[in-house]
């Protein structure tokens, strides 16, 4: 669960143009349905949790930046006033899918989808949650805490 709220961090944003400079910072509380498989052994556990992320949002470059995890921007679309990410990656003999929606203009709900899998083990997550602006010192000092 670590590693997906590391990522799903990564990927959270909004925009608003009440903002004066060109950065917004967001808190996400969300919501976690996770259901694995074992594919050999054929058995299926679940899980729930909760988290809350915090990101850095570039309003001009349309890129996101996480509290936690690697120090990386990704880069989104808007679609019809939604932010918009999908992601397919190869990593370590993990393939993974993902895709993020966030509502915009004021900062709402946020839904992402992941599929995880390898040659024994699947892991499907399913996250809902809402977000909203908060303070860069909120965002700065999710940033400073140990992962």
């Amino acid at each position: 669960m670590k590693k997906l709220s590391i990522l799903l961090g990564a990927l959270l944003l909004s925009a608003s143009p009440a903002l004066a400079d060109d950065f917004l910072y967001l808190e996400c509380d969300a919501k976690f349905s996770v259901i694995n498989k074992d594919l050999k052994a054929n058995q299926i556990w679940r899980e729930e949790d909760v988290d809350i992320f915090y990101s850095k949002v570039d309003l001009v470059n349309s890129q996101i930046l996480a509290a936690k995890g690697e120090p990386e921007w990704k880069e989104l679309q808007i679609i019809d006033g939604v932010y918009v990410f999908n992601e397919e990656e190869l990593k370590h003999g993990v393939a993974t899918s993902m895709s993020l929606s966030l509502q915009v203009d004021p900062p709402r709900q946020i839904t992402v989808n992941v599929l995880a899998l390898d040659g024994d083990y699947s892991r499907t997550t399913k996250m809902t949650g809402m977000c909203k602006e908060v303070d860069a010192s909120v965002f700065e000092k999710a940033m400073n805490q140990p992962n």
